[in-house]
């Protein structure tokens, strides 16, 4: 299969322009939410979610608490429940 030079250009512009992302504000998960979303293409499992959350030093059951409320979310929507993905729709950057 061939692809095209312009669509695979395309391509690997998404994820460097996701990187280019403002960082989150400290102390601010509304925020914190906004930027894991869009450094990640806007779409994530729960095991991503979880592991994010612990990288950032949530601890196991910090981490379970905050994947929890994430899917609770208004801005976050469920697009696939095995296993569990979630897409954030709260920014202009994931807007599909």
């Amino acid at each position: 299969m061939r692809v095209s030079p312009i669509l695979l250009s395309l391509l690997l512009a998404v994820p460097a322009l996701a990187q280019d992302r403002p960082p989150p504000k400290p102390n601010d998960p509304d925020d914190f939410v906004r930027y894991i979303f869009e450094t990640n293409a806007c779409v994530l499992t729960e095991a991503q979610l979880l592991q994010l959350y612990m990288d950032a030093g949530y601890g196991m059951m910090g981490a379970n608490n905050a994947v929890i409320a994430v899917s609770e979310r208004a801005d976050v929507e469920v697009i696939n429940r095995a296993p569990f993905t979630y897409r954030f729709i709260g920014s202009p950057f994931c807007d599909f």
